[in-house]
């Protein structure tokens, strides 16, 4: 919990150590076999955020032994399962409780199927359909790293391009393509920031291929919640401000799905 700078009121509930050793093995299983099915489980249980904190923090003791086994290093282990402390702050603000909801998501950190290598996260997977771009498309099956933007930080150009790099060593260069979809790759955002925005700047190191208007994860993601009211989102940054009146104009900023290679 110290490592991962877990919020100090955060901490005392997940030491008082509530799930019993039958009942964390219990659980354990059901996470491994059928995750979609332990989070409705989950959802019926009393007081389930702390819960979850807890479990998920002696589930990430077992990841630990196998970082070791397999030599990675304890900053990639750290700065991966940070992301319990930003999804703790996140629980308080949404739940006023300090704990986890974001269960599937945080599994795969458990499951080695993610990893924080500096500013980005890397999740290794096989594209499930051709991504077709104007000089290039990446067929169904192949190999990819599927790049992932943690909040918090700034989307610096120079940290992006250390991390692209600390992924091609760690990873052994064993995934020739980077993919991504995100609200960050929307082309839209070029309506509403200028060439020299991080965000621009990181947009541009990708073949964008589609954009969708599944879900608006921009406004989730600029502005907190996705409201009903769009004339309710706050306007204490540039980027909100611009945005806000992007979507009151009737407009969605979607989200870009992109790749780029080695």
């Amino acid at each position: 919990m110290e490592r991962i700078c877990l919020p100090a009121e955060a901490r005392e509930p997940a030491r008082a150590e509530r799930i019993g050793g039958k009942e964390y093995d219990i659980w354990k299983e059901k996470f491994y076999q059928d995750i979609r099915k332990f989070i409705m489980e989950w959802k019926e249980l009393d007081n389930r955020y702390e819960w979850a904190l807890e479990f998920y923090l002696k589930l990430a003791l077992e990841t630990y032994a196998q970082y070791q086994d397999r030599g990675y290093a304890d900053e990639v282990f750290d700065a991966t399962f940070y992301d319990y402390t930003i999804w703790c702050r996140e629980c308080y603000r949404k739940h006023g409780v300090y704990g986890l909801d974001e269960l599937w998501w945080l599994g795969q950190a458990v499951k080695m199927n993610l990893f924080r290598l500096g500013r980005l996260q890397f999740e290794p997977v096989v594209t499930k359909k051709d991504m077709k771009g104007k000089t290039q498309t990446i067929p169904a099956g192949t190999k990819a790293l599927n790049v992932h933007i943690p909040e918090g930080e700034p989307l610096l150009m120079e940290a992006c391009q250390e991390s692209f790099r600390r992924a091609e060593e760690f990873f052994g260069g064993d995934y020739p393509v980077y993919v991504c979809d995100s609200w960050l790759l929307s082309p839209h955002l070029k309506e509403i920031l200028p060439e020299t925005s991080n965000i621009v700047r990181f947009q541009e190191l990708f073949e964008v291929t589609e954009v969708g208007y599944q879900y608006p994860q921009a406004e989730q993601r600029i502005f907190g919640d996705v409201l009903e009211d769009k004339r309710q989102y706050p306007e204490e940054t540039s980027l909100q401000r611009k945005a806000k009146e992007y979507v009151l104009s009737g407009r969605d900023l979607g989200i870009g799905v992109g790749f780029f290679c080695i």
